[in-house]
């Protein structure tokens, strides 16, 4: 193994290119202008890197494309830093680590920010972990009225509501001490709902009302807990960059997992307390969590929960701008305005105007395939859908956000699932069942221990995560107005890293010639592929033209 120096391009193994594997040496010596030296064990016809066998160096004039699209990369315009790229634990990494034999193999696809020796990477080096505080419904059991388990979740406290236990939530634990030994440079702890001890109607959900499900005195009470949690782990080696008390305060929970609606006035009032709870600690606050874009900057469909980025940081009574705790950028989810490019630009758009008015950022800390999305814009309809389709779904998205909302930081909601109710691979980054074939459904209980099986959600987001780090900046990129072919172009703090993420959404392979100004001297071209078949799989590049497969995302990374 080779520790993680992909990022700052400090090693040379490379992988081997398919198409040439069956060459005698001899043809593949040819074809890379090099003398045959069958005899010689150590001949590698790209150069020193290692291991030195017939893996290769490609020169992209030898690849066959479709078609070429010009991009420009300006270096030296640059947007937003990034903090981070993310996933949940929601809501099964509780049973899976406690229940599951290769928890230890699931950590490490999520985490590891290692290559191999052959070149692959061994995980996708999520930098962000989002772990659930639950609000205690799972030691309700059925009294919780949550007929979902896995939608049920421990909280640190005793059945008295007062005494800390915690050995509690030893499954989410794992994660979090995997995720450190991994290095996951950013913790954050959310909370779906407020505390059953402190809630009006004693359960983990509301009545279908637009305020939030707390009583007067558990104001004080919840955020006390929220702060002994994170100092609690702080404390014991598990630093807690961030706490995000609330959860998409726009809905009305009913009953299918724990939620709370929350009105601006409540956010102001409970984050102020927070705040003050926190004291010297340096966690910081992230609000609101708003259920999709639009409730950020428009009161027209929650008129108590609306226009939040005005609300919580402009000059009225709700602001919490000036809190030393509150980290300056609004959270919200992408669901549901998603369903073409139009929708996609439009609403992050407005969110990042707002968001600029007011002087702060955006985090999109939550998205799945929620909806049944019928045929559009290069996507075949979910009926007709391979996981490729829905995992570039996910991979448009990610662009969206970035590039029109300039998010500084992107989960994705949530790791582990089930393929169900031919739902496919919507939900998930890690399929969990007895039966994890492709396009297969499974209904059984996996709550204690199943089979499992990583999926092209997974390295999509790794095409990024992997490779974009916490500091790197987005600098500006033009790959034309085909939407069917997008990229996004971030470069390293040091400058000497410039990475660029294609999203090839058509059925022809393309030809990248790039223009880079603000970023000369590279020495060493990488390519990574996720595809149908392909997971972030890597070839070197022996010249700066690049071909990125149909359907695919791909991952160029420029050393210096």
């Amino acid at each position: 193994m080779i520790a993680a120096g992909i990022v700052s391009c400090d090693h040379d193994d490379i992988t081997p290119d398919e198409s040439n594997t069956a060459l005698t040496p001899e043809e593949l010596a040819k074809r890379n202008n090099q003398p045959s030296n069958n005899d010689d064990p150590a001949n590698n016809p790209g150069g020193n890197d290692t291991p030195q066998s017939n893996w290769k160096v490609v020169n992209t004039a030898d690849e066959r494309a479709d078609d070429e699209i010009a991009v420009a990369i300006d270096a030296a315009n640059v947007f937003q830093t990034i903090e981070g790229f993310g996933a949940s634990d929601c809501w099964l990494g509780e049973y899976v680590g406690t229940k599951y034999a290769d928890k230890d193999k699931m950590a490490k696809l999520l985490f590891s920010q290692d290559t191999l020796s052959d070149g692959s990477v061994e995980g996708i080096g999520l930098s962000m972990w989002r772990v659930n505080l639950g609000a205690g419904s799972a030691e309700q059991g059925d009294d919780s009225k949550l007929e979902d388990v896995t939608r049920r979740a421990e909280c640190y406290l005793k059945s008295d509501g007062k005494t800390y236990d915690w050995s509690k939530c030893v499954g989410q634990r794992y994660f979090m001490e995997e995720a450190k030994k991994y290095g996951v440079e950013k913790m954050l702890l959310f909370s779906n709902s407020p505390l059953v001890f402190w809630t009006k109607n004693g359960k983990a959900f509301d009545d279908k009302t637009d305020d939030v499900n707390l009583t007067e005195e558990g104001y004080e009470k919840f955020a006390e807990y929220l702060a002994e949690v994170s100092k609690h782990f702080t404390d014991n080696g598990i630093n807690i960059d961030y706490i995000s008390p609330l959860n998409e305060p726009q809905y009305e929970w009913a009953g299918g997992q724990e939620g709370s609606s929350w009105r601006n006035s409540e956010i102001a009032k409970f984050v102020k307390i927070l705040d003050e709870k926190l004291g010297s600690q340096k966690t910081e606050i992230v609000v609101p969590e708003a259920g999709k874009w639009s409730a950020t900057y428009s009161s027209s469909e929650y008129a108590n929960s609306g226009s939040q980025i005005s609300e919580l940081f402009g000059s009225g009574d709700n602001s919490i701008a000036e809190l030393s705790h509150v980290h300056k950028v609004v959270a919200a989810h992408s669901y549901w305005e998603d369903r073409n490019w139009d929708a996609l630009e439009s609403y992050r758009s407005k969110a990042y105007n707002e968001a600029k008015s007011h002087g702060i950022g955006l985090w999109q800390t939550e998205w799945s395939m929620l909806d049944e999305y019928a045929a559009t814009d290069n996507y075949p309809g979910l009926a007709d859908a391979k996981y490729i389709d829905n995992a570039l779904f996910l991979a448009r998205v990610i662009y969206s956000d970035l590039v029109w909302a300039n998010v500084s930081s992107w989960s994705y909601w949530t790791v582990w699932g089930q393929e169900r109710w031919s739902q496919k691979n919507r939900f998930w980054l890690i399929k969990l069942g007895a039966d994890v074939e492709d396009y297969h459904d499974t209904y059984d209980d996996i709550t204690g221990g199943a089979n499992w099986k990583d999926n092209a959600n997974l390295y999509v987001l790794g095409n990024y995560s992997r490779f974009v780090r916490p500091g790197y900046k987005r600098v500006d990129m033009n790959c034309g107005t085909d939407k069917s072919f997008v990229g996004t172009a971030f470069i390293s703090g040091d400058g000497n890293t410039l990475v660029a993420v294609y999203t090839n959404l058509g059925d022809q392979k393309i030809r990248v010639n790039p223009t880079v100004t603000g970023f000369d001297g590279a020495n060493k071209v990488l390519r990574f592929v996720t595809d149908e078949t392909k997971k972030l799989e890597r070839t070197n590049m022996s010249d700066g033209n690049v071909v990125v497969p149909a359907k695919s995302v791909t991952t160029v990374v420029y050393c210096k």
